[in-house]
């Protein structure tokens, strides 16, 4: 009995000189997680982790060579997967250790938690050995500004103005603040200041934050810069986050005209525009187009050039009514139903009569507004004609005869009284003559 307890001591003796035997003779690869950064690791974003390789044993190892297996949400870039580390010698620990840097790609869809990396490593040719480590990866917190629904405002007149902020991110936002500005003063709030608050913002969610703004009156048209700033916390971390951005604005744009009748003199009519927008217009051209009633003897269209706004000009176009352009006359029923809900009135010099009932001029105005772009206004303008003026060349022509035949007659009849006064005048002296020639005669 006492020999075979001896026995079994001396093999485990044996045994044991062995393994230590292989184990000064072979090597013992062993891989440790140093750190990573940032950690947690931010899902979109890229992260920097750093291995530290040694040898246990007393054996060396040659060609140890490690490497990365893609696997979600993680995959290596900017660098090698398969790294070559070289030689570790026997017992190369402690401070003797090598460190190996990996850069890696944390998908953007990567949700909150614990994620699995694994790698593989192999010494001497041999077989590959994998091992596993877990990296805490955080959602990703991002918001956009989504700008704007309005592009262009118009000087002096309030104007609703939208930003939409959206979280882009994987992760829910709290505690945000928006605010704007424009550095010249043009373009501000009115109503509220330029800062507002949301509380919280779901992932995928978006939230309109409206205000009224005005552009300054006497601003000049151009583009101005708006200066946007968005702050925001995340739920996992209170630290705040800043974007700033910019956004362009336009202060200009259109504006409007008023046209009037201004007089009628000699088949001349003026007529009065004026610019009464808050913009100026460049290059304004009026135009008479073609309608039923008027027709223009001559140019149709009228370059006045830059008008800015609040300034007003005179155009003239020689205009004239197709009925006394044809020599055609209007009955009497044919004037009560043109002229059927207009009115006349006493022009006040004179008690000369004026119908504007129906009496509308289609006129075209085309410009270029501040932003370039060429626009076109149509204005319907009631004009007056006198009575038996206005007819154009036609009318004015048989005017000229009827004048001139008048004249002819007047000058006739006054030469047959001067004739016929000459006459009776020269019968009368030749008649007292003769009689006092016979008196004369009486007496001898």
């Amino acid at each position: 009995m006492k020999m075979k307890k001896e026995i079994f001591i001396l093999s485990l003796v044996v045994l044991l000189l062995v393994n230590i035997v292989i184990a000064q003779e072979s090597a013992v690869i062993k891989i440790t997680l140093l750190n990573y950064d940032p950690s947690p690791a931010r899902a979109g974003d890229t992260v920097e982790l750093r291995l530290r390789v040694e040898n246990i044993a007393g054996g060396v190892a040659e060609n140890v060579e490690l490497e990365i297996q893609d696997q979600f949400p993680f995959s290596v870039t900017d660098t090698d997967a398969l790294q070559d580390i070289g030689t570790l010698y026997a017992y190369q620990t402690a401070d003797n250790y090598i460190n190996t840097l990996y850069k890696l790609r944390v998908d953007k869809d990567a949700v909150k938690g614990q994620h699995e990396l694994k790698l593989k490593y192999r010494h001497n040719k041999g077989i590959w050995i994998t091992q596993s480590f877990n990296l805490e990866v955080t959602s990703k917190e991002f918001a956009q500004i989504i700008y704007i629904d309005k592009a262009q405002l118009d000087p002096g007149k309030e104007t609703e103005m939208t930003f939409t902020i959206t979280n882009i991110g994987s992760a829910p936002l709290q505690n945000m603040v928006f605010s704007w500005t424009e550095a010249n003063g043009i373009v501000l709030p009115v109503f509220s200041d330029d800062t507002k608050y949301i509380k919280y913002l779901d992932i995928g969610d978006s939230v309109e934050l409206i205000y009224t703004v005005v552009a300054d009156v006497n601003a000049q048209p151009g583009l101005y810069q708006l200066d946007l700033d968005l702050r925001y916390e995340s739920l996992t971390n209170t630290t705040s986050t800043v974007i700033k951005t910019k956004a362009g604005i336009l202060v200009g744009g259109e504006t409007d005209f008023d046209v009037a009748f201004s007089e009628s003199s000699q088949g001349q009519t003026s007529l009065s525009v004026a610019n009464t927008g808050n913009n100026p217009a460049l290059s304004v051209s009026v135009k008479i187009p073609e309608q039923d009633r008027f027709r223009v003897i001559g140019s149709t269209s009228s370059i006045i050039g830059n008008l800015d706004k609040g300034d007003f000009t005179i155009v003239s176009f020689q205009i004239a009514s197709r009925d006394s352009l044809s020599g055609t006359s209007t009955s009497s029923e044919e004037q009560r139903q043109r002229f059927q809900g207009g009115q006349e009135h006493n022009a006040g010099n004179g008690g000369e009569r004026f119908s504007i009932g129906s009496n509308n001029l289609e006129v075209v105005i085309e410009y270029t507004d501040t932003t370039g772009e060429r626009r076109s206004i149509e204005k319907t303008v009631p004009i007056q004609f006198r009575a038996g003026g206005g007819e154009g060349t036609a009318g004015q022509f048989q005017r000229r005869q009827q004048t001139g035949s008048s004249k002819l007659k007047g000058i006739l009849i006054t030469v047959l009284v001067v004739v016929v006064g000459l006459g009776f005048y020269f019968y009368k002296k030749k008649k007292l003559r003769d009689k006092i020639q016979d008196i004369v005669k009486r007496k001898k």
